[in-house]
């Protein structure tokens, strides 16, 4: 990545931060940062820089991110906004609003989301205490030790085997409540194809960042 490839924007902050985001990228410098130290900074990040931006060069999701489509189970379908009301036919949704995208996939394919997570549970043997959807900006899902399991309700949006990944690894947190050997160990009993599927959910790392508003009237 050349130096010439990023953007600097200098303000009162105190430490160096770089973002990427469609595909630029741009890094915030305090005053009285030199040029140089920027370049040193932006250097110790290229390689996680260049993931970033290649995973925006995917144009498989093109689409998605103009909002011209949603994914619907790791389906690309169409959806047309400024409806009367909610809903879907053979040709894709029809929504009032781009806000009605959480709440319409929360109501009628959150229900699966959670049964498919009960499922799960029956087969490791262990069992959450609550299930809750959440709107989360950089995770797919969380486990406390209370055992609360809480899920992206984008997970709904994903291919079955990468959502069923997530649920799987939350799971296993119920069991050990770290990311230790014998945990990876423990999600691989399960799911063999763990390391895999790790790699293709950064693929669709981008979704968080869409949807983010109100959940609609």
């Amino acid at each position: 990545m050349p130096d010439a490839a990023f953007r600097i924007l200098r303000s009162r902050r105190k430490t160096l931060a770089v973002t990427v985001s469609a595909g630029s990228v741009l890094v915030r410098a305090p005053y009285g940062v030199s040029d140089a130290a920027i370049r040193a900074f932006v250097a110790s990040k290229r390689a996680w820089i260049e993931r970033k931006l290649e995973e925006y060069a995917d144009e498989r999701f093109a689409a998605v991110r103009r909002g011209e489509t949603l994914l619907d189970a790791g389906a690309e379908r169409a959806v047309r906004f400024g409806a009367p009301r909610d809903g879907e036919d053979a040709l894709g949704f029809f929504l009032r609003v781009p806000s009605s995208v959480r709440r319409y996939f929360e109501r009628t394919r959150g229900p699966v989301l959670v049964e498919a997570l009960h499922a799960h549970a029956r087969a490791i043997g262990v069992q959450a205490t609550d299930v809750r959807l959440r709107d989360f900006k950089a995770r797919w899902g969380s486990c406390d030790a209370r055992g609360v399991i809480c899920l992206n309700w984008r997970l709904t949006m994903l291919p079955a085997r990468l959502r069923d990944y997530v649920l799987v690894h939350e799971l296993c947190h119920l069991r050990r409540m770290d990311h230790s050997p014998a945990f990876w160990n423990e999600v691989g009993r399960f799911c063999p194809d763990a390391p895999v599927l790790r790699r293709q959910l950064k693929r669709y790392a981008f979704l968080c960042l869409l949807y983010r508003g109100e959940r609609g009237a």
